[in-house]
């Protein structure tokens, strides 16, 4: 038993220094303006759903009724003297039961005729809500080999210079980064696609910012940060890695509000070209939010093929 503890620590011991070996240094740029400027909040007349909440016909404020008043109306119970009274209460009853009838198949006669209902507003407010309050969030990860290393300085580039403050903005860094991948492509050894949705707008949110968050605390130094319109940038001294950049990881994780049918998993060559094809040709109003992370950033920095199967054990070999 205890020599089982023993190699079980050490294996433990093992797997932490070789994740530790990998990159300190990354950097990334993004936003999620178009959550912000979704229509839906906007799209329900007012006053409209209060009334319409439950779900349910809101005529008199939610559910509707007959009220039936007392059938005495102070002639003795109907019975001119009482012989009578118990006749003439059926004889009422069957009226009034007999009128409910025929208003409701008039009703229903009118709604099939297409009569306009509060109940059939809130179903086209309904479906419009279901159409409106959805997104779909797409995972595109790439290990790039060192002769693509030049993509470093370009997504820097983007960081520092392009609109994150905007969906059109936020629109041309997408095509832009996609169409540096695409040049890339030849470099690129390894990849992973993982899509999800549909999503509510504030659970896709929360599902993009916290694949961004998990990808950004990969590294300890994020060199350069665009997001909001702001650039940071970290006065931390440049990383040097005791192995040589072997590899590069870029990762895009996009919010759109309709799905991307060639973002699925990636099998071969073809299908990568697909996936970075699609990703450059997503308009801003269909982009809800961007977030592009790559890692290492710092030129003297390292990534190994051992670190990057370690550290990204997701992705598969193309």
């Amino acid at each position: 038993m205890r020599v089982l503890r023993f190699l079980f620590l050490a294996c433990v011991l093992a797997f932490a220094s070789v994740a530790y070996a990998g990159p300190r240094s990354g950097s990334s740029f993004g936003g999620f303006r178009g959550f912000r400027s979704s229509p839906i909040s906007r799209s329900v007349p007012g006053g409209l759903s209060r009334g319409l909440s439950s779900g349910r016909s809101s005529f008199g404020g939610g559910s509707s009724f007959v009220f039936l008043p007392s059938f005495g109306w102070g002639y003795g119970g109907m019975g001119y003297g009482g012989g009578m009274g118990m006749l003439g209460n059926l004889v009422l009853v069957g009226i009034v039961c007999l009128g409910a009838i025929m208003v409701v198949r008039s009703i229903r006669r009118a709604s099939q005729r297409g009569a306009p209902t509060y109940r059939a507003e809130y179903d086209d407010y309904d479906d419009a809500s279901r159409s409106m309050n959805r997104c779909y969030v797409y995972k595109v990860q790439l290990g790039i080999g060192r002769s693509g290393r030049g993509i470093q300085k370009r997504l820097e580039e983007f960081a520092t210079t392009g609109d994150t403050a905007t969906e059109l903005g936020l629109a041309e860094l997408l095509r832009q980064t996609a169409l540096e991948m695409m040049r890339e492509k030849d470099a690129v050894r390894y990849g992973l696609v993982e899509p999800g949705g549909p999503y509510s707008l504030t659970n896709g949110e929360a599902k993009i910012n916290g694949a961004a968050m998990a990808e950004r605390s990969r590294f300890q130094v994020e060199r350069v940060r665009g997001a909001g319109g702001q650039v940071r940038r970290s006065d931390a001294a440049a990383s040097v890695g005791g192995e040589a950049l072997e590899f590069l990881v870029v990762t895009v994780l996009v919010a759109t509000r309709e799905p991307l049918s060639s973002l699925q998993k990636i099998e071969d060559r073809a299908g990568l070209d697909a996936v970075l094809a699609e990703l450059g040709s997503v308009p801003a109003s269909n982009l809800l939010g961007l977030e592009v992370v790559w890692t290492p950033a710092d030129p003297e920095d390292s990534l190994t093929e051992t670190d990057l199967m370690v550290t990204y054990p997701e992705m598969r070999s193309l």
